[in-house]
């Protein structure tokens, strides 16, 4: 597999960062990540989707030393 950079050029086109050898017609796949915030690098949005979904999973309910209180 290989992995290139592509510019939005609007809703339904792309310019790729390079070339890609293929025949006209074959199919690729893109992928797309999802967007978390407007406004925010797509990198940035990646690693906050990624801390929402594992944050309490890092924890044990032995940890809770809070809930003692």
């Amino acid at each position: 597999m290989t992995e290139i950079t592509a510019k939005i050029l609007d809703s339904t086109h792309l310019e790729l960062s390079q070339p890609i050898f293929c025949r006209q017609g074959n199919i690729i796949s893109i992928f797309i990540p999802d967007v978390v915030e407007k406004d925010v690098k797509e990198e940035d949005n990646l690693w906050m989707e990624a801390s929402k979904n594992h944050f309490l999973a890092a924890y044990d309910e032995g940890d809770a030393i809070y809930d003692k209180l």
